[in-house]
């Protein structure tokens, strides 16, 4: 396909995400692609880096699209022009493409913008040291927001936690290119080296994880879900941090009762039922029936049996009697998601603040729940997929000072800066033996 028509694809499917932001990335995409069936794997690996290059670099774009606009029009988010300039932006300023380049692709597909004004607007855009002193002229942290493209409020509460001298590295890893990760299922092959074979013979390459025992990292973008493997239960997509969480459980023994309380889809839910090789237990239930739907489509592929699935109405029934009750008791609470901005860049621009806090509260009514349901001497594992400490150790810290049965055992803190992977907290508590146990009727 000619490079207009890509352009204009991208465009296209820019625009409308820039009018749904609050739709995911990915799926404004999938459903793209499933429209236009004739789009070769070249052509859909074009779009879809042009695409979310856009919208892991929209601040940094949406200043140089008003900075240099010459006709100093009040665009808002979602205008038509502002978002083919902002796409334009990000071929020009971030590829490299020619301006003239650039706009004689909009002649071409016939776009209605591309006119006298906007051409000496991309050469305004091309301009790097024009843009390297509008930034140089910007507090340090605004000046980092806008390079890197997030939020003011998240890259000062990121200063707050971290400091300084930490988030660069921390913002800059965000906006790179998050691998393919896989878990071999071991309740159909003996380990990830057996997969990895296996893999190999279709024609997928893969290196193992140096950080999770079970996970392969595919160094190129391919579809693996339509691979034999894949069909027949012997992996599942999982990030390398996601992949940690139901270890650090520390399970010794196969016969014990697990709650995962938020398990989504359930890909911990799944983990959990490898680590005890179809023994033990498994309850998984989610305020979401839609994800629960979708658990029990990929527990029958796993061959999983010991996973009983509570959906929503019948949640209070099932677990009423069953407090002081679980070995285990997993919370991956809902999260803003930060830690996975490399996946899913369009959370960016439509988490706020007060979602946030709405977040905060909903994650301590979460822990108070469900640390009934572990029984004495039992493990409670709480896990967000986030880098903001509030979400994680400020939680836990809160959380302890007002649950005395319980101790912190263990803390796991992973960054894509450091650990190349998704941002994650978990900790694993232990409560005490010695603590009693409320009785029914209270």
């Amino acid at each position: 396909m000619r490079q207009a028509s890509l352009i204009g694809h991208v465009i296209e499917i820019y625009s409308a995400f820039a009018k749904k932001p609050e739709r995911p990335a990915d799926l404004h995409i999938r459903n793209f692609f499933s429209e236009r069936k004739y789009l070769g794997a070249k052509d859909r690996r074009f779009i879809a880096d042009a695409y979310f290059g856009t919208i892991k670099n929209y601040r940094r774009l949406e200043a140089i699209v008003r900075d240099t606009d010459l006709e100093k029009k009040e665009f808002k988010t979602g205008d038509p022009l502002f978002s083919v300039l902002t796409a334009s932006a990000y071929f020009i300023a971030i590829q490299g493409l020619s301006p003239d380049e650039v706009n004689e692709a909009l002649f071409e597909i016939n776009l209605p913008f591309a006119q006298d004004f906007v051409r000496e607007q991309f050469w305004a855009m091309a301009d790097r040291n024009r843009e390297i002193e509008r930034l140089g002229a910007l507090p340090p942290t605004e000046r980092l927001a806008t390079v890197y493209s997030f939020p003011l409020w998240f890259v000062q509460r990121l200063e707050q936690e971290y400091g300084e001298a930490e988030i660069e590295a921390l913002l800059s890893s965000m906006n790179e290119e998050a691998p393919t990760v896989l878990r071999a299922n071991k309740l159909v092959v003996k380990d990830r080296e057996e997969l990895a074979h296996e893999l190999s013979a279709e024609g997928c390459e893969t290196s193992p994880s140096l950080l999770a025992e079970s996970a392969l990292t595919i160094p190129r973008r391919i579809n693996v879900l339509g691979s034999k493997a894949f069909k027949r239960g012997a992996f599942e997509i999982q990030d390398e941090a996601s992949q940690l969480v139901a270890p650090l459980a520390g399970i010794e023994d196969t016969r014990v009762k697990v709650l995962d309380a938020c398990a989504g889809a359930g890909g911990k839910t799944l983990h959990f039922s490898a680590l005890l090789e179809n023994k033990g237990e498994i309850y998984a239930t989610d305020i979401d029936g839609y994800k629960i739907d979708e658990l029990k489509k990929r527990l029958k592929r796993s061959t999983s049996q010991n996973v009983r699935i509570i959906y929503p109405e019948r949640r209070e029934e099932e677990l009423k009697k069953k407090r002081g009750w679980f070995d285990v008791v997993l919370l991956d609470v809902p999260c803003t998601g930060t830690g996975t901005l490399r996946r899913n860049p369009g959370i960016k621009w439509v988490m706020t603040e007060q979602m946030l806090d709405e977040v905060l509260v909903k994650q301590r009514a979460i822990l108070e729940e469900n640390a009934q349901y572990v029984k004495p001497g039992g493990v409670l594992l709480y896990a967000t997929c986030s880098v903001l400490k509030e979400e994680g150790e400020s939680q836990i810290d809160l959380f302890l000072s007002s649950a005395p049965g319980f101790v912190l055992e263990s803390t796991l803190r992973t960054r894509p800066d450091i650990d190349g992977c998704d941002g994650f907290f978990a900790v694993r508590l232990r409560k005490s033996k010695m603590e009693s146990l409320p009785s029914m009727s209270d």
